[in-house]
């Protein structure tokens, strides 16, 4: 059995990469490939890093699913066993595991522990690396920071030679490294790229459906977002909920498309540039040439220090036209949910409107079971007269529908 692990780097496809490989367990299986499933909410293989790492570095929100880290640690060993014990019934010729997690957040350590477990699977292991162009990445980067927070982001690549020679060591072998270019890649296309470089002959690029799972916003949208978090306190329930904007903001982006995509400021994009010093060092010892990468103005230099407190969505171009244009249509969509709420209406949200179904049904059932052990004839009536014990919940509206009170709160 051979063994690919697709190590990252992050904002190199992997998730579209990872929904595609989860989306097709049976015809991966049927030509005797192998993508583990971890759980039908885990299309990566994250929970690996609990065996081999600390469990702490696992994403919060994959933790608080979990129960802590010891809950992490327990659903990875649960996770693998599975795993080995499918390998054993039904042995693949081909075994697929990724997580953009294992380049930077395993150590020399949890790395060498991850080859010691796939070892004892095979010892044809062979680890994959996509990187792309510095300036490129911190622009990914920031964006995906901006969607769902305000952390402060950084213009450097991380320590991404040591996680190179640190993988070598652990595996005994060069990762396999990929520019992330979409002129260069296979088919324009991670998906395409990932199958027709690493698994064929088992799989051609057309068999895999091609999933763009994290769509980029506009630069006045990240904008937005970023004011609406400032505006509402900066705090964790703030974000969240602006958090909740994306598909609205995804929308608009449609309907009023940008000028222009995502554009860093050039002194910005200059400062990605100027430390990408793990990127030169691959050009330099031969090992990847990332295209369109200017080497002669990579020194190594610090980021100026006012990247360290200028507001993040300051690092780029905006229209502060446009931004009003989103203001006010986000504006419109909240007065609309907040006067739907006030009047009772059912929720627009689908979950929200299951769960309202839900409860109405129970309620009913509830109802009815009282009206059998009193002896009173059911009714459409109000609940308070539908048996001779009254019903003493007080959030029963007079038609009969649950109301909390709250609209959409959950």
């Amino acid at each position: 059995m051979k063994i690919i692990v697709h190590m990252g780097q992050s904002k190199t496809g992997t998730s579209s990469l990872q929904e595609s490989l989860h989306a097709a367990p049976e015809m991966l299986r049927a030509r005797k490939v192998l993508y583990p499933r971890f759980g039908h909410k885990y299309v990566a293989h994250h929970l690996l890093l609990a065996l081999c790492g600390s469990a702490n570095r696992l994403p919060p929100w994959n933790l608080d699913r979990l129960g802590g880290p010891e809950g992490a640690e327990a659903a990875a060993r649960s996770a693998w066993q599975m795993t080995c014990e499918d390998i054993r019934r039904n042995p693949p010729e081909l075994l697929v595991l990724s997580s953009e997690y294992f380049i930077n957040h395993l150590d020399s350590g949890g790395k060498a522990r991850l080859a010691a477990l796939l070892s004892r699977l095979s010892s044809d292991i062979t680890p994959v690396l996509y990187v792309r162009h510095p300036v490129d990445h911190y622009r990914a980067r920031l964006q995906q920071a901006l969607k769902h927070g305000d952390r402060r982001c950084v213009p450097v690549s991380g320590n991404l030679k040591g996680a190179i020679l640190d993988t070598e060591a652990a595996f005994g072998r060069k990762p396999e490294l990929v520019a992330f270019d979409r002129r260069t890649l296979h088919g324009r296309d991670i998906v395409c790229d990932f199958a027709t470089r690493f698994l064929a002959p088992w799989i051609q690029a057309t068999d895999l459906p091609s999933l763009n799972t994290n769509v980029g916003l506009s630069a006045e949208a990240l904008v937005l977002m970023a004011q609406l978090r400032a505006e509402a306190g900066g705090t964790y329930e703030a974000s969240r909920q602006v958090s909740n904007l994306i598909p609205k903001l995804e929308a608009l982006d449609r309907s009023d498309p940008p000028a222009q995509s995502l554009t860093l400021l050039p002194e910005v994009a200059e400062a990605a540039l100027r430390s990408a010093t793990n990127h030169l060092w691959l050009a330099r010892t031969g090992q990847l040439q990332i295209p369109g990468l200017d080497l002669d103005r990579i020194d190594g230099a610090s980021p100026p220090e006012w990247m360290a407190t200028v507001p993040s969505q300051n690092l780029f171009h905006h229209d502060p036209e446009r931004l009003n244009r989103l203001r006010i249509s986000i504006e419109q969509l909240r007065a609309r949910a907040s006067s739907a709420n006030r009047s009772g209406k059912p929720s627009e949200n689908p979950i929200l409107r299951i769960r309202d179904l839900l409860l109405r049904f129970l309620l009913r059932k509830l109802a009815s079971s009282q009206d059998r052990t009193t002896g009173a004839v059911p009714t459409r009536e109000n609940p308070v007269r539908r048996s001779s014990q009254g019903d003493r919940n007080e959030n029963h509206s007079t038609d009969g529908n649950f109301d909390t009170g709250a609209g959409d709160r959950p």
